[in-house]
Formats: structure tokens, C-alpha cells, sequence
């Protein structure tokens, strides 16, 4: 299995497994199911209207809905990848989500480019799976669209279990800050850093040494550039920075 090594800035090193073409392909196809379906529904919603509107408006509308198929699905790509940490309800039932080449999250630029050449994509696979082939062959298993964007297609670990950490609780509701966090802190935490600080709390694939070592490391990096001084416990102080850095997101 391709494996993405990623040197994050806290000096520590994570490891995604890349996603291969099959599951790729179940993911594609369950999102073409759950799309299809739902466009259906918006279709029959604006057709039966026309019938017994005479000011055309309803028709209009149709027209544009009938019409704009292409850009629908090409919205349903972009907007899901972009706010719903890069997956796709189907990627997402399978436990792989779009990441930069690099290793980082997806820009929106990126996801923008790469939606731009899923129809050429699928416009391939119809005389010939040349978009598998294309996925298969590359070393790091990239479609055309990811080659031009940039992006690859990974397995999130333990995606069964990978659920938002810490759901229900915010950093002002903590009984108790253990780190000197003040509102000026917001602007030195980034969406990366975000992405990096939950991948921390949700991989439950690293061993108990591994994990330890990385909350450490994480931790220490983030008091030296926040100023934030000793912590005490890592397991404390991760968590703390991860609720606050999701409260203050902008």
C-alpha cells in the first residue's frame, strides 16, 4: 500500500495510507447514487409546477434546473470537499477524504480545479476506464483532476471512530484552563493547524508510545510559539488547544 509521509511544523512526522482505485470507485459510485437521487427530487419539485403556472416562471426555472445539471454536481463536489474536511458523503461511508499533495487540507482553489476536470474524468470512462487507469498507474494513485489540482485521495484512520472530537464541549464551558490563552491567540492558529490538532485527537491507529510522543511534541510546539510557557499534562493540553482554536475559528 502507498503510504504519504507528512513532516508537519511541530517537527513530528504522520503517515496516511493512500487510497487505491476500488475504493475510489465504490465512493464515486454511491456519491453519482445519493446526487441522482436528490436532483431527481428537485426536478419533479419544479416540473409540476409549470403545468399550472401560466406566467412561464415555473418553466424558467425548470429550464435552468434541467440545464445546470453539470455545475449542480460540480457544486456538490467543491462545497462538500471544502466544508466538510475534504469528503464526500460517499468518501466519507468509505473512510477517505482529499488531502493537497503536500500532505495539508485541500485549498479551495484546488478543490475548484480539481472538480473543473471530473467531467473529463468521466467522459474518459465511458469507452474505456482510462480514469482507473490513470488512478492505478500513478504513484500516488491521482485522477487527472487531483494531477492538475494537486490533490490525492487518502484513508482516514480509524474512520469508523473518527468522529468530531469533543463534540458537544467548547473552550469557554472547560471547568478549568490549564493554558494561558488569551483572545490575541485566535490570530496564530490556522485552518492547518486545526486539521493537524484533530487528526492528533482521532487517530487511534498510532500506539500508546507513538501517541504520547506526538501530543508531546505537538504541545511543546504550540507553547513555544503561543508563549503559553510549561504545561503540565500533554493529554490536557492538546484538547485544550484544540477547543479553543475550533471556538475561535474565523
Amino acid at each position: 500500500m502507498t503510504t504519504l509521509a507528512v513532516a508537519t511544523s511541530e517537527g513530528v512526522e504522520l503517515r496516511h495510507d493512500i487510497a487505491g482505485a476500488g475504493s475510489r470507485f465504490a465512493a464515486g459510485v454511491l456519491d453519482g447514487l445519493l446526487f441522482g437521487i436528490g436532483y431527481m427530487a428537485v426536478v419533479i419539485a419544479v416540473l409540476i409546477p409549470v403545468s399550472f403556472d401560466p406566467s412561464g416562471l415555473s418553466g424558467f426555472v425548470a429550464g435552468l434546473v434541467l440545464g445546470g445539471g453539470v455545475l449542480a454536481i460540480l457544486a456538490y463536489h467543491v462545497l462538500y470537499h471544502a466544508f466538510w474536511e475534504g469528503q464526500t458523503p460517499g468518501k466519507r461511508a468509505l473512510g477517505i477524504r482529499v488531502l493537497s499533495a503536500d500532505g495539508h487540507p485541500a485549498t479551495l482553489m484546488q478543490l475548484v480545479m480539481r472538480a473543473l476536470l471530473w467531467p473529463i474524468d468521466v467522459l474518459l470512462t465511458v469507452p474505456l476506464p482510462v480514469g482507473m487507469i490513470v488512478i492505478a498507474a500513478t504513484p500516488k494513485h491521482q485522477r487527472l483532476g487531483d494531477l492538475f489540482a494537486g490533490t490525492l485521495v487518502v484513508r482516514t484512520a480509524g474512520a469508523s471512530r473518527a468522529a468530531e472530537p469533543y463534540a458537544s464541549a467548547t473552550w469557554s464551558s472547560l471547568p478549568q484552563h490549564t493554558l494561558p490563552l488569551t483572545p490575541g491567540a485566535a490570530a496564530h492558529f490556522t485552518a492547518e493547524d486545526r486539521a493537524f490538532l484533530r487528526d492528533l485527537l482521532t487517530r487511534m491507529d498510532l500506539a500508546p508510545e507513538k501517541r504520547r510522543t506526538l501530543f508531546i511534541a505537538a504541545a511543546k510546539h504550540y507553547a513555544d510559539r503561543l508563549g503559553l510557557g510549561p504545561f503540565a499534562d500533554a493529554r490536557i493540553a492538546i484538547p485544550e488547544l484544540y477547543l479553543y482554536a475550533r471556538e475561535h475559528a474565523s
